[in-house]
């Protein structure tokens, strides 16, 4: 099964986020494994929030083609070049299709992680959530959306969510129009043990 890798990465302390290094050590990466392990056709964000946050997704053939390389002596040879400018911070996996499937088009990509506590149902999460999933869809539109579960850890209970935007704003004004509106909407951050967003721009673009 095809799967997404969602990679935050933190420039050194030492790099200044706008060094053009950073994108020429990632296009290094991505040129490395295409030639030596697998093409993941990684695209490269930057984060609005936070300009030292760097995000890459990157598709793999199967959860554990991506384990094995992390494991194999070419790991370090080839994420050597990110490595010198770039710190990791975290790393998720969920199930996608394709590439073409991510809002990839839009301005502006934005990237959730909603864990939702263990005392809280998940049916009732995912009954609530779907309930608007047109309405996102909608409001989103040409852009589309992504969700799934992460597949490495995480309990099964944490969802990746990954909209496209025209501006952040647009964002932030659809999840308080929802939460103004819908009790039931609302009511979803008390089912969140946790939740963590992020506004992006493709560093290609």
């Amino acid at each position: 099964m095809p799967v997404l890798e969602v990679l935050q990465l933190k420039v050194k302390p030492k790099i200044h986020p706008a060094d053009p290094s950073i994108l020429t050590s990632l296009r290094t990466v991505r040129s490395l494994l295409a030639s030596k392990i697998h093409a993941t056709h990684s695209r490269f964000y930057q984060s609005i929030e936070d300009s030292t946050l760097i995000y890459v997704l990157g598709l793999w053939d199967t959860l554990s083609q991506h384990q094995s390389f992390l494991s194999s002596s070419l790991r370090e040879e080839i994420l050597a070049p990110q490595e010198h400018v770039l710190d990791f911070g975290w790393c998720v996996h969920i199930p996608l299709e394709k590439m073409e499937d991510l809002p990839l088009e839009a301005p502006v990509v934005a990237v959730a992680r909603l864990k939702v506590k263990s005392g809280e149902s998940l049916k009732l999460h995912q009954e609530i959530t779907g309930r608007y999933r047109g309405v996102l869809e909608e409001e989103t539109r040409p852009f589309g959306v992504v969700e799934g579960w992460r597949l490495d850890g995480g309990e099964g209970r944490e969802q990746v969510i990954i909209t496209g935007w025209r501006e952040k704003e647009d964002h932030l004004k659809f999840g308080e129009g929802l939460r103004e509106k819908f009790e039931d909407y609302r009511s979803l951050r008390g089912h969140w043990e946790g939740v963590e967003a992020s506004h992006m721009r493709d560093m290609e673009k």
